[in-house]
């Protein structure tokens, strides 16, 4: 329903530009105009920031490339860039964050002795290993099924001499068993935390750690909060199970 929304917007803009300005004579600036209208309605509409941008930019950027003669070829590479890195963007709405080293600093002191860890999303990898520089006694593992940011994951893991108490793997987070960790780590998007959640009171174990870099479960307050500083990202929300299973 969402994906149906974004392409109404983005035909209502070209139809408001058409109205002034005709695209067959005037393309570069009825695709100006289209962007305009599109990064308004998507604002009227309280999309994301993001969105809002993307919006505005699609239909300009699409006119600047073909007027500038770029081979198809070129395309089909940078769709498939995309969907390598940014799977998870169009499929859950998830867009490709990559934590800072203040989290790792901050896990680094919060995670017990020994503990396992499962990072839900781990992008390039860069948390995980900075994690298993910081601790190498826990017992990490990374998951991400976005192909291409898995790869740089391996990548970064190979570099790294291959630490054996981290394991990167290429799969969906939703079917490993949580049950098998002392602390989940999410920093995803507002849209799948209530799934997240459902999913933490499920599978948890008694006593686990559900942690999420910034965003929220609604209506679940948590346990604490570790400050980090950031303006995107702001902070550790930490939730202990079974906390708000009522």
């Amino acid at each position: 329903m969402s994906r149906l929304r974004h392409l109404l917007l983005q035909l209502l803009a070209c139809v408001g530009a058409w109205v002034f300005i005709a695209p067959a004579q005037h393309l570069a600036a009825w695709a100006v105009l289209q962007g305009l209208l599109a990064a308004l309605l998507a604002i009227v509409l309280r999309q994301p920031g993001w969105q809002r941008l993307a919006h505005g930019l699609f239909v300009p950027a699409a006119v600047a490339m073909r007027q500038a003669g770029i081979p198809p070829g070129w395309y089909l590479l940078a769709l498939l860039l995309t969907l390598a890195l940014g799977r998870n963007a169009l499929v859950e709405r998830v867009p490709l964050y990559r934590s800072g080293r203040r989290v790792a600093d901050r896990l680094a002191g919060l995670l017990a002795a020994d503990a396992a860890l499962l990072e839900a999303g781990c992008g390039d990898g860069r948390l995980a290993l900075q994690l298993a520089r910081l601790r190498p006694d826990l017992r990490l593992r990374a998951l991400e099924n976005a192909v291409g940011s898995w790869l740089l994951a391996w990548l970064r893991w190979l570099r790294a001499g291959r630490p054996a108490r981290l394991a990167v793997g290429c799969r969906s987070f939703w079917k490993e068993d949580w049950g098998s960790y002392d602390a989940i780590y999410v920093f995803l998007s507002p849209e799948p935390m209530p799934k997240v959640w459902r999913k933490f009171l499920s599978e948890g174990r008694p006593g686990s750690l559900l942690i999420s870099n910034t965003f929220e479960v609604p209506d679940i307050q948590p346990d604490e909060r570790i400050p980090l500083g950031g303006p995107l990202q702001k902070e550790l929300l930490i939730w202990r199970h079974p906390n708000g299973s009522q």
